[in-house]
């Protein structure tokens, strides 16, 4: 299969498309990874003969599947990159987590993107499901992040002892060992699933949701016995 084909397009409109991004493909280039082998290089090769280069409106970690939201044109990049700066929009995730999280929001500042300082951050969260796993009680959430800190997610959810599953940064050391050893799989439990945001070019509101990707339905399966859906 062409690098291309493995970045499925979700949702596209004159102006905006999303793609649902796999486990293990950085976003964008970095010091290891050139162009071609990134979301960003497959998603501009896949729509190279249509007339415009798509880039990037935010990213997501490498080992982090799900959503992604690109602009077409460069004329509209400010009005689109405004999307993620909006209250009415809304940019959600499914977090796997060792530990059941208490209440429905965490706001321990983070460290801003660029220093060190410490900046607000909030994260919005409902449990959807509890389950026990190795003894220990864990939790599928939706969690919905209303700033932007690099690794925001893993970092709140990590600070109340309850961190994102094979997290292998800010997670759980022995646990993750053992979940790795007995289910094979080796990338942390998080999901970019779905945005929803007020379209700044045709006003109508965008509702996109990104399914999830076969490595994580497996592994849920195994875990559950059944197919768990969401």
């Amino acid at each position: 299969m062409p690098k291309k084909d493995l970045i499925p397009v979700i949702y596209e409109d004159d102006y905006v498309l999303a793609v649902n991004k796999p486990a293990g493909v950085p976003s964008v280039p970095d010091p290891k990874t050139k162009l071609p082998r990134t979301v960003m290089g497959m998603v501009q090769e896949k729509f190279k003969d249509k007339g415009f280069v798509p880039y990037l409106l935010h990213r997501l970690d490498v080992q982090t599947s799900g959503l992604l939201l690109f602009g077409k044109h460069e004329k509209d990049r400010k009005p689109l990159e405004a999307i993620f700066k909006s209250p009415d929009t809304h940019k959600k995730y499914l977090a796997i987590l060792k530990g059941l999280p208490r209440g429905d929001k965490l706001e321990f500042p983070l460290a801003a993107r660029e220093s060190k300082t410490l900046v607000p951050a909030e994260t919005l969260f409902k449990v959807i499901y509890t389950f026990d796993l190795f003894k220990q009680l864990c939790s599928i959430v939706e969690a919905e992040i209303r700033t932007g800190r690099r690794h925001q997610i893993r970092q709140h959810f990590a600070r109340i002892n309850c961190p994102v599953i094979l997290d292998s940064e800010y997670g759980d050391f022995k646990f993750n060992k053992k979940f790795r050893m007995t289910f094979q799989f080796g990338r942390q439990l998080l999901h970019s699933r779905s945005i929803s945001f007020k379209h700044p070019i045709t006003g109508k509101t965008v509702e996109i949701t990104a399914p999830l990707p076969p490595d994580l339905g497996s592994v849920l399966k195994k875990i559950f016995g059944k197919k768990i859906l969401f």
